[in-house]
């Protein structure tokens, strides 16, 4: 499949984004993934007052580091938890704002996950390691990586804070099968992923779309509803196709994600490759279980 247009590609948001009753998953890999490369289809799902926001952080983004380098990963989730609530914040609705988000931990097969709960969004951090650009792993993380843990060459793969520790591809898949069905409260469903098809999403990162395999993994022959699979890094060579509006609330957004890394003494990321992606958006969208 080629890409011969953005307006071929990208579906008019409207149609399906603002379904009453509707439970958005958005799956990553890492806690900038979703400003980048799925808004603003999130902003457009927190601000939808009927329906519910689940954004799974599969990684801890650590680049290799683990807890330490000044702790990076906790940078990038504070970053995330910015931009989730400025994104609310910016509602007409004046009970969506604040910035009370309330900190707890979801069980799930005897797994505890971090989570974030802001009016009706909820977010969660697995904290498994970083995988490395190629799924090549790191040596903190005895070069284990989220492809390699998929692919059966790795098993026992820790969190990085070590809260817990996924046995095999089986538990993760179990763990994320059940912690969709917990959130999923609506009468329809949207998986949002990257893009699995090679020839489209050319050269993305590893862990992207290795946390988009096991989550299509986890919610196919199991609900029923729609996937939303987004272009990454490929998108930079797209044209923009994104309206004014779009591109200043996608920009707030980074801006408060640039703000959450270098109040942390890390490197903002508000840099010319990053803001590459802030005035386009592509995606296609697929039935969760066609044969139903």
């Amino acid at each position: 499949m080629k890409i011969k247009s953005a307006i071929a590609f990208t579906l008019l948001l409207g149609v399906n984004l603002l379904s009453a009753q509707t439970t958005r998953v958005f799956g990553v890999a890492h806690q900038d993934d979703w400003q980048l490369f799925m808004n603003p289809n999130v902003a457009n799902s927190i601000k939808s007052a009927e329906d519910k926001t689940i954004i799974i952080h599969l990684t801890a983004g650590d680049a290799g580091f683990g807890m330490g380098n000044d702790a990076f990963y906790k940078a990038r989730e504070e970053g995330a938890l910015r931009a989730i609530r400025f994104l609310s914040n910016t509602s007409e609705d004046r009970s969506k704002i604040g910035d009370e988000m309330s900190r707890s931990i979801t069980m799930i097969r005897n797994h505890p996950i971090l989570t974030y709960t802001y009016h009706n969004t909820v977010v969660y951090f697995l904290r498994l390691p970083d995988g490395n650009g190629d799924g090549s792993g790191f040596p903190l993380h005895n070069q284990k990586s989220l492809e390699k843990f998929y692919n059966r060459q790795v098993v026992d793969f820790k969190a990085i804070d070590q809260s817990t520790t996924y046995t095999n591809k089986e538990d993760l898949l179990g763990t994320l099968k059940e912690l969709i069905t917990t959130t999923h409260t609506g009468t329809q469903l949207e998986i949002h992923l990257a893009e699995l098809s090679e020839d489209l999403n050319v050269d993305d990162h590893s862990d992207h779309m290795t946390a988009s395999r096991f989550i299509t993994e986890a919610t196919n022959n199991q609900f029923k509803g729609e996937f939303y699979y987004y272009i990454d890094y490929q998108s930079a060579n797209l044209e923009g196709n994104l309206e004014r509006d779009e591109i200043l609330i996608n920009s707030g957004a980074w801006g408060a994600t640039a703000s959450g890394l270098s109040d942390h003494r890390h490197a903002s990321l508000w840099d010319e490759y990053h803001i590459t992606y802030l005035d386009r958006q592509y995606y296609r969208v697929l039935p969760i279980n066609p044969e139903r």
